[in-house]
């Protein structure tokens, strides 16, 4: 018989076994209210996990009661360690970045009009903008992850839910959320996909970790956004300490980025 899927047995379970059970369970899910395949698996998953992760929630946000990473200056150490370590893992693949500039003008296979053109400061400007924007939104994840409110469930259960990147529990509900950067984050292309991922959860939400921008994600009924200071609020974590460490890295890859490109100037 298979083993009962409680809180308090995925709790006691190492990732790795939380992942087993959860598939196994999901194997179950009848699917035949899902029209899109590719959503079967995402669906299986969270209508398994939906029924008990409110009690997993409670049991995470009761073992943070002492010494809480909720405290102002806790949550400001934790921020920024994991916003120095993302500037410093940049740093490191931009200085890689002006290193390869040096190959171009002898390079037989250009990639792009910039490289065409031996332009190099504007193939790194331009390689340089496109990942930094892809990376961050994954630091956004590991920074609302310190909160107990927040699940990711990669992390904690080892399961890839499409189109979910985060579960916020808040005010007794969980909400599977998709989380972006800004509120101009998607495309037209990508709106009707984010959409039909969300449609299929029980409580979904659509995030932007900056009220910045416009929104390019409509209103649906179904479907709340919010956006910066709300989104961290919702998951107790200061809003002003996230803006004030990620300015700071910012500001630090910004600095680095002109030291190289002023040094590659003068080669």
């Amino acid at each position: 018989m298979p083993t009962q899927l409680t809180a308090e047995t995925l709790i006691a379970l190492s990732v790795q076994e939380r992942k087993a059970l959860i598939s196994q369970q999901a194997s179950t899910i009848d699917i035949k209210n899902i029209a899109d395949e590719d959503l079967h698996k995402a669906y299986k998953l969270t209508k398994v996990i939906y029924p008990i992760i409110s009690y997993y929630f409670q049991h995470q946000i009761e073992q943070d009661k002492n010494n809480s990473v909720l405290e102002l200056n806790i949550q400001s150490e934790l921020i920024r360690s994991k916003t120095e370590k993302f500037a410093t893992d940049f740093i490191a693949w931009l200085t890689k970045e002006f290193e390869h500039k040096a190959t171009i003008d002898n390079s037989p296979n250009p990639r792009n009009l910039f490289e065409l053109s031996g332009a190099k400061l504007l193939v790194t400007s331009n390689s340089v903008t496109r990942s930094l924007s892809t990376r961050m939104g994954n630091l956004w994840e590991q920074i609302s992850n310190i909160s107990p409110y927040v699940i990711i469930p990669e992390i904690e259960f080892g399961i890839k839910i499409t189109g979910i990147d985060i579960i916020i529990f808040n005010n007794d509900t969980s909400y599977f959320a998709q989380l972006k950067t800004l509120k101009g984050t998607l495309t037209g292309s990508q709106i009707p996909r984010a959409k039909k991922e969300l449609s299929i959860h029980e409580n979904p939400l659509f995030v932007v970790a900056f009220n910045l921008g416009q929104w390019t994600f409509p209103q649906y009924s179904k479907i709340p956004r919010i956006a910066g200071k709300e989104f961290w609020d919702k998951i107790h974590i200061d809003y002003d300490l996230v803006e004030s460490h990620v300015k700071n890295m910012l500001l630090l890859i910004d600095k680095t980025f002109a030291e190289l490109a002023a040094s590659e100037a003068q080669k």
